[in-house]
């Protein structure tokens, strides 16, 4: 630490020696002012180096200040900036959210229309299916009708072929016509008396349809 110099002002210093009970001769008075004035002056420059060291450290201060103000302030900045760009961040993730919801309800009323298109239809389907079954019921109803009659037809067939059977059988009940040109199935029914309808069924015939030279059973 530097050591603290007491300084004894000038005037003190005329004041004690203006007080001395002795007296000095002016030479020695000249040299005590010289001295007082050397040590004055020595004073002086000190306070004038503390002044400057005083100087210099509030310029150190002032620089440590200023570089500890300049970092708050990067500091403050940087802050800002990172707060900054979290803000933006978390603006645009809700911006992202905001479509997703949006898009999600536009889905959501998709869904719901077409889950209602849906039920309106199966509801459609279904009447169409009671409606069908209906008709199915009565298809059915119309074939046991069917089937009744094809049955009874069946019945009515058996006969008509046992009786064929029993004319063909009983060889004397019919003689051999051979077809010949311009005779027809009707002219010789009517030439024998007969109807077309027996000549048919007695010879197995689908149709009237006869050919030259074709054997035929007539009835007699």
């Amino acid at each position: 630490m530097k050591k603290t110099k007491f300084l004894i002002p000038f005037g003190l210093v005329l004041f004690f020696s203006a007080c001395s009970p002795m007296k000095s001769s002016p030479k020695e008075e000249k040299h005590q002012m010289e001295l007082t004035l050397h040590e004055v002056q020595t004073n002086l420059d000190d306070l004038r180096h503390d002044l400057n060291c005083f100087q210099t450290e509030m310029q150190i201060t002032n620089g440590k200040v200023k570089h500890q103000e300049d970092a708050t302030q990067n500091l403050k900045q940087n802050h800002f900036e990172k707060l900054q760009n979290k803000i933006e961040s978390l603006t645009k993730q809700i911006n992202h959210l905001e479509n997703r919801v949006l898009t999600f309800d536009t889905k959501s009323n998709t869904s719901n229309k077409t889950l209602s298109e849906l039920s309106n239809h199966a509801n459609e389907t279904t009447t169409s299916l009671t409606q069908y079954k209906a008709k199915i019921n009565e298809l059915e109803k119309i074939l046991m009708n069917q089937n009744s009659r094809i049955d009874e037809i069946a019945k009515i067939k058996t006969t008509l072929q046992d009786i064929v059977k029993t004319i063909k059988s009983d060889s004397s009940n019919f003689i051999i016509y051979k077809v010949k040109p311009r005779d027809s199935l009707e002219k010789i029914a009517k030439a024998n008396n007969v109807t077309v309808e027996s000549l048919m069924h007695l010879n197995n015939l689908e149709n009237d349809l006869i050919v030259i030279g074709q054997k035929l059973k007539v009835p007699k």
